[in-house]
């Protein structure tokens, strides 16, 4: 994964119009102003345009590969399963178009001190979906995020809206555990970040071991929750209790 590299314009948000928020913060809407300099893209729009005859001709390709499979096309409930299985897997993967609606960071009652800081904020269980790079299957499962702020915050539904913009592509769970754990990093510079994933993969459930019931988890951990056991067990504990 490429470096992080801080972008260069004032990060500019007030609920109350105060203006000693606008210093040096950084965030999602400076980031867009400003040309990437890695290929981490959740700091940008990238709408994605596939010419109608493109279309046509990737239908052509599902349709041979589906055929040669032994799906019989020429059925009423057929006929239109190439087309319908290109839309779904455009709509699958979403994530690489970015999310307008992560523009929005508000500021704290921090106002510079660096030991100033809050109780965790944890959210979940989110539920997600994603398609495994390596076999193009899916694996599903929910995520618990917790953040302790500083100088910003976010809104509550901006943590489900991050975990689908990088589940909603082709990935791994333990990418896509780092992404979103480094993404809150970079837009909020909190104290801590936390993420946790439990999920299900089809591609060892319905092929090679075919392990029916198993899961699997991640933890990633930045900041305070590296060095403070106590908040670490906190978050887990209430990971624990959503499960009831």
């Amino acid at each position: 994964m490429a470096e992080d590299h801080p972008a260069s314009v004032p990060f500019e948000a007030s609920l109350d119009g105060d203006r000693d928020a606008a210093r040096t913060r950084h965030s999602l809407a400076s980031a867009f102003l400003e040309e990437a300099e890695d290929d981490f893209s959740w700091d940008r729009l990238l709408p994605r345009d596939i010419a109608p005859e493109d279309w046509k001709r990737y239908e052509g390709y599902v349709a041979e590969i589906l055929t040669a499979l032994g799906m019989d096309l020429d059925t009423p409930g057929t006929r239109r399963t190439p087309e319908r299985f290109l839309h779904a897997l455009y709509e699958s993967t979403s994530g690489y178009e970015g999310d307008p609606n992560l523009l929005t960071a508000f500021p704290t009652e921090c106002r510079g001190g660096p030991d100033c800081r809050l109780s965790q904020v944890i959210e979940g269980p989110i539920n997600f979906f994603a398609l495994c790079e390596h076999h193009s299957l899916p694996f599903f499962g929910v995520a618990h995020v917790g953040y302790v702020p500083h100088e910003s915050i976010i809104g509550i539904s901006k943590l489900t809206r991050l975990v689908r913009l990088f589940s909603r592509r082709f990935t791994v769970q333990e990418r896509m555990g780092v992404e979103i754990a480094d993404t809150l990093v970079r837009v909020l510079e909190p104290h801590g970040v936390a993420v946790h994933l439990a999920a299900t993969h089809l591609c060892t459930q319905m092929r090679g071991v075919k392990e029916e019931s198993s899961k699997t988890w991640t933890s990633f951990w930045r900041g305070s929750y590296e060095n403070e056991p106590p908040m670490r067990e906190e978050f887990l504990q209430t990971v624990r209790l959503s499960r009831r």
